[in-house]
Order: structure tokens, then C-alpha cells, then sequence
């Protein structure tokens, strides 16, 4: 009787094997994600930020390299952390100005439409107490608590040459967070 059992169990296998072959595809999926070792989601408020830099007289910034705006305050506001998270550094990146590469380029320098956006100036981007993070290097450390976290950062126009000329200064970045 086991023989029997085993004959057919073994003929029904390969039978579906075959089979398979003779399956044509009508169409694909792909599956996409990623893993991390992100701990904290980032707030959906949080996922396009503008950040208003106003508007700022030329006079304020042209002269000398380094003369800086009043800088306009944001957070990147993170949710659900669980317990026992711990730390994160906040990385930015993005186009670089070509006097300093620490700050970002004003986007489209030269001609934005009909108006020639600013020169000679870009967007500096620090910590909450003022301290620059240089694109593609990490914040200093943010101390994470159970829940919700708020990160807060400030960003100003920064001069990169001696001449600052007028015009539209708007810069995007993008942002990575790391978790210790």
C-alpha cells in the first residue's frame, strides 16, 4: 500500500512540474521597498518642507564673504520613535555653490524665466544653535526620546563672493537621517 501511495504522490509531482511549462505569462510584478534601520518615521509635515528665507537687501550680504542673514528657523519633525532610541544625525545634500561648497547653490543661477536669479550668495544650512553643517557631513547629534522628536535646524543666505548681485535665490536639499 506505501508503494502505491508513493507511486502516485510521485507521478502527481512531476505531473505539476510539466504542467508549469505549458503556463504562459500574461503579464509581470515587480516589487519594490527597501530596508533601513530607521527607527522613527519622519512627520508627513516634515517630507517637503519650505523654508521662507524672505527678503534680504543686498547691502546686508555684499562686501566681504561670510556676511549672513537673519536665519529662518525649521524642524524636522520625527514620530513614533519606540524606547530605547537613542540618537540621530541629520545629513544634507544637494547642489553645492561654486565659491563655497559648503552652502547650496542658488538654483538655476543666471536666468531663472524672465528674471536673473541672485549670484555671489547661497544657502547655509545649521543647527539650532547656529553652527553650519556643511552639505554631505552630519548634524551633530540629536538625542532622541520615546514618540514623537522634534529636530531643529536654521538656514540663512550666506555670501560666497565680494559682489552680490539681486534677483530670485531659491536652493532645494535633500535630507538623510542616521540613527545611532
Amino acid at each position: 500500500m506505501r508503494k502505491t501511495a508513493f507511486i502516485k504522490i510521485a507521478t502527481l509531482t512531476v505531473a505539476g512540474v510539466l504542467s508549469q511549462g505549458a503556463l504562459a505569462a500574461d503579464g509581470t510584478v515587480k516589487f519594490t521597498g527597501e530596508i533601513t534601520d530607521a527607527i522613527c518615521s519622519v512627520s508627513p509635515a516634515s517630507q517637503n518642507l519650505v523654508v521662507p528665507l524672505g527678503k534680504v537687501s543686498r547691502t546686508v550680504l555684499h562686501g566681504a564673504p561670510g556676511k549672513g542673514s537673519v536665519p529662518a528657523k525649521f524642524s524636522i519633525d520625527l514620530s513614533n520613535c519606540p524606547a530605547g532610541s537613542k540618537k540621530a544625525k541629520v545629513t544634507f545634500s544637494g547642489q553645492g555653490n561654486s565659491d563655497n561648497k559648503d552652502v547650496l547653490a542658488i538654483a538655476n543661477a543666471g536666468v531663472v524665466g524672465p528674471t536673473v536669479a541672485a549670484t555671489g550668495v547661497g544657502i547655509e544650512i545649521g543647527d539650532s544653535a547656529g553652527s553650519p553643517i556643511a552639505l554631505g557631513s552630519p548634524s551633530s547629534e540629536y538625542i532622541l526620546g520615546e514618540g514623537d522628536n522634534s529636530l531643529k535646524f536654521q538656514a540663512r543666505y550666506l555670501s560666497t563672493t565680494n559682489a552680490v548681485t539681486v534677483g530670485p535665490a531659491d536652493s532645494t536639499a535633500q535630507f538623510t537621517i542616521a540613527y545611532n
